[in-house]
């Protein structure tokens, strides 16, 4: 029944669905359909060596559960030498970005998207006040468009301004053999021409030459900062 609802929101006109995104979002703030959206397969398999298994959440943030789950795994990637550009028009060395020693996330959106992208970036930007004080400010987020044709960074900056990006998240963009190339190396690449059936995906990583830990799904600030503690061995610090 979900699945044929969000298939409908879809086809919809995108102001109407802009709308009803931003509804769901206050009506289920950070809970919001974790899970439920679909996602087309990878064309591209994960490590085979990864340990994948789902895990029920059990809202170990708080006394609040989450009744959602998600598919999580263990993976390893070669990360391309491409040369992308930052909201701010700037070439970025794409490898350098993400080795550069410290916590890591990746997502992947594109600006005009109202449906599945809004909740991941809303994800990254709820987190980032956690996530300054468990880092002491050493954090990267990473969104990088898979629709670079119509992200210019001017359309990634004002992306950017909606969801409130403080200076540890970058937003990419660049040619579309290098953002093919990005995501083939994630494992992010999609089925058919509709980018509105793009992987919902968050990739983490502690620190360079480190397994990643790939989330096939959507989660709530609590689940994200329970995931970024394990990531990093603070899980210790999460309350009972």
């Amino acid at each position: 029944m979900l699945l044929t609802f969000f298939y409908g929101v879809v086809a919809m006109n995108s102001r109407y669905k802009q709308y009803l995104v931003i509804g769901l979002l206050l009506l289920f703030k950070e809970q919001a359909f974790a899970g439920y959206l679909p996602m087309a397969e990878s064309s591209a398999s994960t490590n085979p060596t990864a340990n994948i298994y789902s895990t029920a959440q059990t809202g170990g943030e708080g006394k609040n559960s989450s009744l959602y789950s998600y598919k999580n795994s263990q993976a390893t990637y070669d990360i391309p030498s491409v040369q992308l550009l930052d909201k701010d028009s700037k070439n970025i060395d794409f490898r350098k970005l993400i080795d550069y020693g410290g916590p890591v996330m990746v997502q992947f959106v594109f600006a005009t998207c109202s449906t599945v992208c809004p909740i991941l970036s809303a994800c990254f930007s709820s987190a980032q006040p956690e996530l300054e004080k468990l880092s002491g400010g050493s954090y990267r987020l990473v969104s990088i468009s898979i629709d670079p044709e119509q992200d210019t960074p001017e359309r990634l900056t004002e992306y950017a301004q909606r969801f409130k990006a403080g200076k540890n998240w970058y937003f990419l963009t660049g040619s579309q053999g290098d953002i093919a190339a990005v995501l083939k190396a994630f494992s992010a690449t999609y089925q058919s021409n509709n980018k509105m059936y793009h992987q919902s995906l968050t990739l983490m990583r502690p620190r360079k030459d480190s397994n990643w830990t790939r989330i096939e799904g959507l989660l709530g600030k609590q689940d994200f900062i329970m995931e970024y503690k394990k990531m990093t061995g603070l899980s210790s610090q999460v309350k009972k």
